[in-house]
């Protein structure tokens, strides 16, 4: 057999034989096959001829659309071939009769009689109206004719004698082919088309094609020989003619065919109304339409219209002629665009159909080109700013349309799209445009750790603007002192004054966020104003989508450092990309990573690895080219990784992206050395640790900065030199961070300083200094540093005979370490907790709860006690599918499938605390 078998017809080859089988043994049996186009009705038909050939029948095989369209055109056809006379009945259909039609089926009966018959006959559904008579009075033969006949039709039972095909139709048994299974896609196309099929290239077939072995086989037409990727077949799907497109739309009528050109434009989930106004229909004539177009398996039926098939629309838009297909594109733009459809579905229409000069669409491009972006679609964006390039734009809006493809392309190839910023610099002659390159490609070079060579073309563009162009000189200055910012100390050190800067304005207000940004990140360094570091943040952030990138770093940056984190988390939302999607520009990771150095001053070190974990692989590759980003991001991650005790990953991250070597003295450098610090501390090297610390606070001191905001290098050396008995060197750094903390004014500053003065007195002095340092924490948004400060206090207490007091402390630093996921520090205060206080275990709660995460188990908790998602969400601050992820993710771990069974799990007697009370391993 030379058909499916092995490559997904099994069970239709089964049938086919039982039907051979049942002939054969007397009981006479007619089958039609069924099914949509290239579905393989006629390789069915001819798969049952060979069987009963193999089985000793007689087999006529004939094909209806050859046939001449006179009477009885198929029982000539079929006598003729079972006929050893090679009996003919053309004389009889110039003047048929029902006498005439009761002879040729006794002509069949009586060789069925003699010997097994299969009558085969394909397509069916176009025989003329007495040979549909004679097939229907073969098909009510009774045994003991051995007889078997076999028709395929794609949709029989209609056409112009409805009455006889629906009643051929049932007499006869139906086998109705779908599409091949998934999983015999890649044996079908190894041996129908010579291509190999990996996994994903397998699925990719079937989401184009649904499995249908025609759609196949034109998919995978020009990849003979090949193993094409799934994205190789996905992207080659677009309006290109493909062959096999005449078996569906043939026969069809315009009104239908204008239908379906409309819907293969208009894409996925198209209204019946905008179909119908791009097909110039009436939205009567367009549901006629749509009931023929089902009727022949091109559009499933259903609404908003959808082709069967996504392969489908791709072939009947690319057997359209280009430039009515670009005018369909076109009318379709305008249609959404007059209808007020989504921005995205306009462009898209753009884009498809290329340049054409026409004004209005430059603002629809580039809106749906950030929208895209935002939700992840990094390449679609690019797409859509490739397009509008195409167009006949102003220097300035062409230049502006580059930087922001650049800020795109520079996520993916940093390296080549400095070269294209660079000679687009070089060219452009408008002085906007060539700013705009300019400001671009430093931007970018700074990113990559080459903030020399971006001041070096800040000063090449002014030279060639020369004095006369004094505004954009002064704009390139500006920048200048953002890439100083960036570089090594030397750099930074030898920057222009920003009182300079901003007496030499050109007009009043002029770069005003951009001069913001740099007095508030000078503020943070100085330490000595935080109201106005404030102040500044939020002039550099009031310039909505114009500050994005180095104004939202440094801007974003200040508030966090001075504790204003609601409002930094609300403008990093400016940027924030749909959940689950990847970066597609460094302008995403930046905001990524401000929105994790909010979670990280307020402890949630899950969130931080939450965040940054599903960009790592990226990251790490990039680090080694100096991309100061990609550092911060991954430091920033082994530092969370450490403090939640996960140091194998900590470390693997460290060294994959080569952290652990001498760093360059860039400014940004200190935070990489304190994230370094953490990992040595948590696998018992202090004085790795403290070297780490020590080299980050030279850094920091060469570059001017003694705020610890920035970094409290100090305070976390001194602890680590207390514990190695450097007691008289802790209390000086302690002491000299302390006095800096209270210029700057914040009690998480304050609180962290005041508790390393405390470890460096011992006694009641100690206590009482610890006391102090946990009453200003509590008022901080750091928690972690708060649940170190209560378990050193604890320590403290129960050393000078307090235990009760002792206790108190130790349940609150529990909780509160349990909460930030500081895994580490829980397992201490448990181990502290179990020598001094052993927990009552008469009635413990389930330990299978020690696996949930801190937020796991809130949701859990608030779940048992019959709170809704929403009101969970609500007073967790998160979102509603955040709370169903959480849910879904603790049923897992508990082996449960709902909230019922959360009352025999955790009793309401159970409580967060009482489970961070069990012991906790490692």
């Amino acid at each position: 057999m030379a058909w499916i078998g092995a490559q997904g017809r099994g069970p239709e080859l089964a049938r086919l034989s039982g039907v051979v089988d049942r002939a054969r043994a007397g009981r006479p049996t007619t089958v039609l096959i069924q099914g949509e186009p290239g579905s393989g009705k006629s390789e069915a038909v001819a798969a049952l001829a060979a069987l009963a050939a193999d089985a000793g029948f007689q087999v006529a095989v004939a094909n209806a659309r050859s046939l001449p369209d006179v009477p009885f055109a198929a029982a000539d056809q079929v006598l003729a071939r079972l006929s050893p006379a090679g009996t003919r009945v053309a004389d009889r259909a110039s003047s048929p009769s029902t006498e005439v039609l009761r002879d040729l089926v006794e002509l069949v009966r009586a060789q069925a009689r003699r010997a097994p018959v299969a009558v085969c006959l394909d397509d069916a559904a176009c025989l003329e109206p007495w040979s549909l008579r004679w097939l229907s009075e073969l098909s009510a033969s009774a045994f003991p004719h051995r007889l078997v006949v076999a028709l395929s039709a794609g949709h029989f039972g209609g056409g112009g004698e409805p009455e006889l095909t629906t009643g051929l139709a049932a007499l006869a048994e139906h086998i109705t082919l779908t599409g091949l299974p998934a999983a015999a896609l890649a044996d079908f196309a190894a041996a129908r088309c010579g291509v190999r099929l990996d996994e994903d290239a397998a699925a990719a077939c079937y989401e184009l094609t649904g499995g249908n072995p025609g759609l196949l086989q034109a998919l995978l037409s020009e990849h003979s020989g090949a193993a094409p990727s799934a994205e190789k077949l996905r992207a080659g799907t677009g309006s290109r003619a493909l062959p096999g497109i005449e078996r569906w739309l043939g026969g069809i009528g315009e009104p239908a065919l204008a239908l379906a050109r409309a819907v293969a434009v208009l894409g996925v989930d198209a209204e019946i109304a905008q179909a119908a106004e791009l097909a110039r229909l009436t939205v009567g004539e367009a549901l006629t339409a749509v009931d023929e177009l089902v009727d022949r398996c091109l559009l499933a039926n259903r609404t908003p219209l959808a082709f069967c098939h996504p392969l489908l629309g791709s072939m009947v838009i690319g057997a359209v002629p280009v430039g009515t297909r670009a005018a369909l594109h076109l009318r379709a733009a305008e249609i959404l665009r007059d209808g007020h459809f989504d921005v995205t579905g306009v462009a898209r229409q753009l884009v498809a159909a290329g340049p054409l000069g026409q004004e209005w669409t430059v603002r629809p491009l580039r809106i749906a080109a950030r929208r895209l972006a935002q939700e992840g679609r990094a390449e679609d964006a690019a797409r859509h700013l490739r397009g509008l390039l195409r167009e006949q734009l102003g220097p300035q809006v062409r230049a502006a349309v580059r930087c922001e493809l650049a800020a795109l392309d520079a996520f993916v190839d940093p390296e080549l799209t400095v070269r294209q910023l660079d000679a687009a610099r070089q060219e452009a002659e408008d002085p906007f445009a060539m700013v705009d390159h300019t400001l671009a490609l430093a931007g970018l070079l700074t990113e990559c750790g080459r903030p020399a060579d971006a001041v070096a073309v800040l000063d090449d563009t002014a030279e060639r603007l020369g004095p006369a162009s004094a505004a954009h000189v002064w704009r390139l200055r500006l920048h200048k002192a953002l890439s100083w910012r960036g570089g090594p100390a030397w750099l930074v050190r030898s920057g222009e004054g920003l009182d300079d800067l901003a007496a030499e304005a050109p007009e009043p207000g002029g770069g005003c966020w951009e001069l913001a940004a740099l007095r508030a990140a000078e503020a943070v360094d100085a330490g000595a104003d935080r109201g106005a570091a404030v102040r500044h943040a939020r002039q550099a952030l009031a310039g909505g989508s114009d500050s994005l990138g180095r104004g939202l770093w440094h801007g974003c940056g200040a508030l966090i450092r001075a504790d204003e984190l609601t409002e930094a988390w609300t403008h990093c939302s400016r940027t924030r990309l749909a959940g689950g999607v990847p970066p597609g520009r460094w302008d995403h990771v930046a905001a990524e990573l401000l929105r994790a150095a909010i979670r990280r001053v307020r402890g949630d070190l899950g969130g931080v690895a939450e965040a940054l974990t599903p960009m790592a692989d990226r990251l790490c590759g990039l680090v080694p080219t100096g991309h100061r980003l990609a550092a911060l991001a991954v430091s920033a991650l082994v530092e969370a990784r450490a403090l939640m005790g996960d140091t194998d990953t900590a470390r693997t991250l460290l060294t994959g992206c080569g952290l652990d070597r001498e760093l360059p003295p860039w400014q940004d450098t200190p935070a990489v050395l304190a994230a370094r610090a953490a990992l040595w501390e948590q696998t018992g090297e202090p004085l790795r640790a403290v070297e780490d610390y020590l080299a980050a606070g030279r850094l920091l001191t060469d570059c001017q900065v003694r705020n610890p905001a920035v970094l409290p290098w100090r305070s976390r050396a001194a602890q680590l030199l207390v514990a190695a008995g450097e007691v008289a060197e802790a209390a000086r750094l302690a002491g000299a961070e302390l006095e800096d903390a209270r210029r700057w004014g914040t009690p998480r500053t304050i609180g962290a300083a005041e508790h390393a003065v405390a470890m460096t007195e011992t006694g009641t002095r100690r206590i009482s200094l610890l006391t102090g340092a946990v009453g200003t924490l509590t008022r901080s948004p750091a928690r972690l540093e708060l649940a170190t400060a209560r378990f050193d206090l604890a320590t403290a207490l129960s050393e000078a005979g307090r235990p009760h007091e002792a206790h108190t402390e130790l349940v609150a630093a529990l909780s509160t370490a349990w909460s930030c996921s500081a895994r580490p520090l829980v397992s201490r205060i448990t181990a502290a907790q179990q020598a001094s206080f052993p927990v009552d275990t008469d009635e413990p709660p389930n330990p299978a709860l020690i696996g949930l995460t801190p937020q796991e188990l809130k949701i859990l908790c608030l779940a048992r006690d019959g709170h809704t998602n929403r009101a969970i969400a609500g007073k967790l601050f998160v979102t509603v599918r955040t709370v169903e992820f959480h849910l879904s993710g603790a049923y897992r771990k508990l082996g449960i499938s709902g909230r019922q069974q959360l009352a025999e799990i955790i009793p309401a007697r159970t409580t967060a605390d009482t489970v961070r009370a069990l012991p906790v391993d490692g």
